[in-house]
């Protein structure tokens, strides 16, 4: 199998792409988390239901599972421009269904054209990240794959931290049915831009023009997605990585739902400490992502798997003992901010070399498999997480010290994976 080549692109090529695909991203990402966040506000002002913010955790591991077989195997037998246009298409027209069909429903039959909308938005974004994924050696050269994936991660991570006041505010000011307009616009403005880009196709490439006949039936297309799965089972590192994240993804839902829980009910601080935690970590993916897009890559894999690891963990785990012993509103807000940049400065460091290595050694043919089957196996124990943390959290007062424990089993596991590479 042949492992992705860049031979067609000059430096200057890249750099224009990737100039074209900031501003892409910068504006859907933006726009999407505000649209997101009003749609949550919405729901919850006209329902007061506390699904209202929590629908899409529910629905991405389902369409996640439900769809991970054909998104792999149609990422990898189709042209990934045609992908990546044709899911921003469907989500501009389900915009307009939404648009045109939302006034119809009252309370909490507000739920049902909202649930069909997250569900088509899911599947759209589901075979956009993963073409687009599966096409970055296409797009810029492969001295370039590492800037695009870090400055692409710092504008998704600049539009967390601008998103929500910004939403709140807007969607205050004009209301949600004018906010789907917004969301619409910028939606065209990001199909345009992604129009005028380049994707580079080796000579191979030109039977993506449509998937083969004998991979419509069920059976060739799990067949043939089964390949993918063999080539993981093959690859140790690729298995240690999906290993390692599979299980720290599993503990981080419990700071998901642990910090806002412990800083609001059992420290009883109020909702300050939690927007600044939450901002601090966003501003640090930021950092991040920035300084990534600039230094040389020259490290191994392992070097930066450990380099990125052990800070996120430490962060986590005096992160806890800061929420268990430290007391007062300004120095549990101050550390604790500080702490949340850190963990966000090593998370993004941690996802972004992941996802360079695999689109760097992982062969052209697979990479739609591959990246659609990580994705799946990494949110499919949110949900589980989820619940287990929430009722832990729920029946021991004590919550800082789950996220002491989780952080020291998470570290001492960790290692001891380490070890395996």
């Amino acid at each position: 199998m042949e492992k992705p080549k860049n031979i067609f692109i000059t430096d200057k090529e890249s750099n224009i792409q990737i100039g074209k695909d900031i501003i892409s991203n910068l504006i859907s990402s933006l726009t999407g988390n505000m649209f997101s966040f009003s749609l949550g506000l919405m729901l919850l002002n006209i329902t007061n239901s506390p699904l209202s913010f929590g629908l899409e955790m529910i629905i991405m591991p389902l369409v996640n599972l439900l769809f991970v077989v054909p998104i792999g195997n149609i990422v990898d037998s189709v042209a990934h421009k045609k992908i990546i246009i044709s899911s921003l298409l469907f989500r501009l027209l389900a915009l307009f269904i939404l648009s045109a069909t939302i006034g119809f429903f009252k309370d909490d039959y507000l739920f049902i054209p909202i649930t069909i909308f997250v569900t088509i938005n899911t599947i759209c974004s589901n075979f956009n990240s993963t073409a687009y994924s599966a096409s970055i050696h296409e797009v810029v050269n492969q001295s370039h794959i590492q800037k695009l994936s870090s400055f692409t991660q710092a504008a998704n991570s600049l539009s967390a931290i601008i998103a929500p006041p910004l939403g709140m505010t807007l969607y205050s000011l004009l209301g949600f049915k004018w906010m789907i307009f917004l969301e619409i616009f910028a939606s065209l403005i990001s199909f345009a831009i992604v129009l005028s880009m380049h994707f580079h196709y080796p000579p191979r490439k030109t039977q993506f023009n449509s998937i083969p006949k004998e991979n419509t039936r069920l059976t060739s297309q799990i067949k043939k997605f089964s390949s993918g799965l063999k080539y993981i089972h093959k690859q140790k590192l690729i298995m240690e990585i999906i290993t390692i994240g599979v299980f720290v993804n599993f503990i981080f839902t419990s700071l998901t739902i642990g910090m806002p829980y412990i800083i609001l009910s059992n420290l009883h601080l109020g909702n300050g400490p939690i927007s600044l935690l939450e901002s601090g970590s966003s501003l640090g993916m930021l950092f991040g992502s920035l300084i990534i897009g600039i230094i040389p890559d020259k490290l191994s894999m392992k070097t930066k798997l450990v380099y990125s690891l052990i800070p996120t963990i430490l962060s986590f785990i005096c992160l806890g003992l800061i929420l268990a012993y430290v007391k007062g509103y300004l120095a549990i807000t101050i550390l604790g901010t500080l702490l949340m940049v850190i963990l966000g400065f090593s998370v993004i460091r941690l996802n972004v070399t992941t996802q360079v290595f695999l689109q760097k050694s992982v062969p052209i043919d697979l990479l739609g498999r591959v990246m659609s089957s990580i994705t799946t196996i990494n949110t499919s124990v949110m949900p589980i997480g989820t619940l287990i943390f929430t009722f832990m959290f729920a029946h021991i007062h004590e919550g800082a010290w789950i996220l002491i424990l989780n952080g020291i089993i998470m570290l001492a596991y960790s290692l001891w994976r380490m070890t395996k590479i």
